[in-house]
């Protein structure tokens, strides 16, 4: 099951262990640990320049002393979140799945933002917003005012709440090192991915032939079988993907002159390259759909992250 409420602020404070002179070096490996920074960042119009110039002016001795503020509270402040939300899952709508609060580090400007994407909401809790504001507020308070806020403005997204629980269960099955080898981690990837999402009917990976690199042989899949084992890069929907190394969806195949038919009852499809870390791609995730328009942007978000987590483990 996954976490509702995480808390991300250790690792601003590897901040303290540069000089500062290297706090924008310091920046950009604490964006790539943490993937709400950026999406923060883009929100309030802010580049990297104008987020050091802050911390800057805000200045050493004051993050040390929001450090062991940290130090302070942090366990308690934790606890108290997990019992609220342990004891009001109603009043707070835990189980609708498609929301988690993440507490941060970044300018303490604002007490919270939202973000939305394709697993769902990140609720972004500052906490220096918490510390410089600390004798006035409430850390607990903040916290669900924010999470009140959230689901009672924005309706449930059953869509994302399941592409974030999917999402979990494969980053596990992707860094599990009982699965040796790609097929078996592809395999329990498409199962699941079949399972869960219902307009999802035929699930599959194609990879690079490892003779011919201009070829897409068939890999585990899950659903009717199909006569297309091979593919030619440019041929079909595959192919296309192959050969620009772009996603595709397809909202209506039967508009496709170039579409390979596997079953009459296809009516969309969506491709997502897998790339290695050089770039070169080296597989696809291909779905099909019974239903006509059955993917979006969500859905190619989504399979693009998956993709990642395999170029990561075995690219």
């Amino acid at each position: 099951m996954r976490s509702v409420f995480r808390d991300f602020t250790d690792e601003f404070f590897q901040i303290l262990t540069y000089p500062k002179e290297q706090w924008n070096v310091f920046w950009q490996k604490y964006k790539q640990s943490i993937d709400v920074i950026e999406p923060l960042m883009k929100k309030q119009g802010l580049s990297d320049e104008e987020v050091i110039n802050i911390f800057r002016k805000m200045g050493r001795k004051e993050l040390d002393k929001a450090y062991w503020y940290r130090q302070e509270i942090i366990r308690e402040f934790k606890s108290e979140i997990i019992g609220e939300l342990t004891k009001n899952p109603d009043k707070l709508q835990v189980n609708r799945g498609d929301y988690a609060v993440y507490l941060v580090c970044f300018l303490g400007q604002k007490p919270y933002e939202f973000l939305d994407s394709f697993k769902g909401t990140v609720i972004a809790v500052d906490f220096l917003y918490i510390y410089l504001n600390k004798d006035r507020i409430n850390p607990k308070d903040l916290v669900v005012e924010a999470i009140l806020n959230f689901v009672s403005t924005v309706p449930q997204n059953t869509k994302k709440a399941d592409f974030w629980v999917l999402y979990d269960k494969i980053l596990t099955i992707v860094t599990n090192s009982n699965y040796k080898t790609k097929e078996e981690v592809m395999q329990r990837i498409v199962e699941l991915l079949s399972e869960r999402i219902d307009y999802y009917n035929w699930v599959g990976f194609y990879l690079v032939d490892n003779k011919d690199k201009g070829l897409l042989t068939l890999g585990p899949f899950v659903g009717e079988p199909t006569e297309h084992e091979k593919i030619k890069f440019g041929q079909g929907i595959c192919g296309q993907a192959a050969s620009s190394k772009k996603t595709f969806i397809v909202g209506d195949v039967t508009k496709e002159e170039n579409y390979l038919s596997c079953s009459p009852k296809t009516k969309s499809e969506i491709v997502v390259p897998i790339f290695d870390k050089k770039g070169n791609i080296v597989g696809e995730i291909d779905i099909d759909s019974h239903q006509k328009d059955a993917f979006d942007q969500d859905d190619k978000l989504f399979l693009e992250e998956i993709a990642r987590l395999i170029t990561d483990r075995f690219y």
